[in-house]
């Protein structure tokens, strides 16, 4: 820490820090990593008050309305992600230095992070770690009693708006933190907007404090760990803050669990980074599942590929791809259209299965290469139907016209699956249900090339690696118009058209053997094989 700032930071903290004593911190300490302290009233992130987690089976449990800590985006650390971060964050800075690290959490709730950080430096330094300490606390109560019982500073804001302050910029050693969930698809909890702090306008409230936490720490050597949704991997409007980051840190740590930690449907990682400091001499550390078991460090081996996806991809079972776009993408050939719910909306009351019209078919309707429009009921708009249909004469005008442009030959796409599902309408007959993508040629004749691209064990491996974790779970490969749009074309173009010969004649397998040589990668089994028991899989489920 410079000098002025670490004078300033001590002035700020030592009227609190002066009133305890290095023996009264350690018999105030309640914390143990086997259990959770019974005085805890609130959680790393925004607050619920005085409510208390219950622990079971490693996870925190919390207490209080579901809606409430929802919209708060409040969720309790479990003991064992808090000992995860003092023991892989703050411990390795601690052994570069004689000194304690200046530590600050960004959304201390009821301190159990500054906690465990203290006992640590506590227990390496012996000294009162509280004028070391800075939380932030959006709830005065809480902010009061955490303050109270750990005797650091903690400021009462929220701390996007106060910490991008110069008098706080690489003021500390150390962030540590579980910053609070809040999707920006409800309306709840969405800020309305792009993020000030560099994300698109559905990045989640917890990818701020991912694009603050850099900002706060010295360079170099400062070190950064946050506990966050595991969509921050992957999800597109994060892109800009992934890129910040790798500016100005390099990724050292990387923690998950295919199961939910929190009693919240969201499943969450851990990434640590090492600021100022671009050597990666054993690739980044990581670890995996509740009990944080170490697993073999990965590199980031010039994948081409926006995500952070390829910190888990080969313990999830993606195999690695690397493809050029120097052929061209998807969108020279092909619109790629995403409904949305302006669409979904306006066909209610216009659905039927005693109406005339074309069927409807939604994203449980498509199968690889097969749409079962007819043969397998659906649900839309809460409604189940045998065979729906829509009868557009009850469409306003818009969505008349909106209908007219989505009846021509394409291709549809489902979403949330384990592979690619894309089925041919060669006649343009079917109307697509959000959140179908429709995938339109620009040429009518390319409709069959375009879904063996789609099809192909390239384009499933592809997708899955941009978009790791940003499924429904963590097999799901969430599909968007964006990234279809940017899929490669392949090189080969007769094998593309032995591919498209394939499919249309039915052949799944043969139009994927077919692709895989399209893209100059005959030598892959293993892409192949991934994507043939994906295949096989889900088949099996469709019957």
């Amino acid at each position: 820490m410079p000098r002025s700032a670490s004078r300033s930071f001590s002035r700020m903290v030592r009227g609190v820090a002066a009133r305890r004593s290095a023996h009264s911190w350690r018999s105030n300490l309640t914390y143990r990593s086997a259990g959770v302290t019974r005085r805890s009233s609130g959680s790393t992130g925004r607050t619920l008050g005085r409510s208390t987690p219950t622990v079971k089976d490693g996870g925190v449990t919390s207490r209080g309305s579901r809606s409430e800590r929802r919209r708060l985006g409040a969720y309790y650390t479990p003991p064992a992600l808090v000992d995860l971060l003092v023991r892989e964050v703050l411990l390795p800075w601690c052994e570069t230095s004689a000194t304690p690290p200046f530590v600050i959490d960004p959304a201390c709730g009821d301190g159990r992070l500054l906690e465990a950080a203290g006992r640590a430096i506590t227990e390496r330094y012996g000294i009162d770690p509280a004028p070391f300490l800075v939380g932030v606390e959006l709830d005065d109560t809480t902010a009061a009693e955490t303050e109270r019982r750990l005797g650091c500073r903690v400021l009462r804001c929220d701390a996007r708006e106060v910490l991008g302050a110069p008098e706080y910029s690489h003021a500390f050693d150390v962030v540590i933190g579980n910053p609070p969930y809040l999707s920006q698809l409800s309306t709840g909890t969405a800020r309305g907007g792009s993020s000030r702090l560099g994300g698109g306008p559905y990045a989640d409230v917890a990818a701020e404090f991912l694009a603050l936490a850099p900002r706060l720490v010295r360079s170099p050597g400062g070190r950064v760990g946050l506990v966050l949704p595991m969509s921050v991997l992957a999800t597109r409007d994060v892109a800009p803050i992934r890129e910040a980051v790798e500016r100005a840190a390099r990724i050292d740590l990387c923690w998950w669990a295919d199961e939910s930690m929190f009693d919240a449907n969201v499943r969450t990682c851990i990434l640590g980074f090492v600021v100022g400091d671009s050597a990666v001499p054993n690739g980044v550390r990581r670890f995996h599942g509740p009990d944080a078991r170490p697993i073999d460090p990965v590199r980031h081996e010039g994948l081409a590929t926006a995500s952070w996806g390829w910190l888990v991809a080969d313990v999830v079972g993606i195999p690695p791809l690397a493809i050029g776009s120097g052929h061209g993408l998807l969108r020279d050939i092909a619109i790629a259209t995403a409904d949305f719910r302006d669409q979904y909306y306006g066909l209610v009351g216009a659905v039927g299965d005693d109406v005339d019209g074309p069927p409807l078919v939604t994203s449980g309707l498509i199968d690889v290469a097969q749409c079962r429009w007819g043969t397998r009921a659906t649900r839309f708009a809460k409604v189940r139907y045998a065979a729906p249909r829509v009868d557009v004469s009850r469409l306003g005008s818009a969505l008349q016209a909106w209908a007219r442009t989505r009846l021509v030959p394409k291709v549809l796409v489902a979403s949330q699956t384990k592979v690619i599902e894309a089925v041919v309408d060669e006649r343009g007959e079917w109307l697509p249900s959000v959140p179908v993508i429709s995938v339109v040629p620009h040429d009518a004749g390319d409709v069959w090339l375009a879904a063996a691209m789609l099809t192909s064990p390239v384009a499933s491996a592809w997708i899955a690696l941009q978009r790791i974790g940003t499924g429904l779970s963590a097999q799901a490969i969430r599909v968007t118009a964006s990234d279809l749009a940017a899929l490669p074309l392949p090189a080969d173009r007769t094998a593309w058209k032995d591919a498209s010969d394939s499919l249309q004649n039915g052949d799944v397998y043969g139009c994927g053997r077919h692709m895989i040589h399209a893209y100059g990668l005959a030598h892959r089994a293993d892409l192949y094989d991934w994507w043939e028991q994906r295949v096989n899989g889900s088949r099996e489920r469709s019957g």
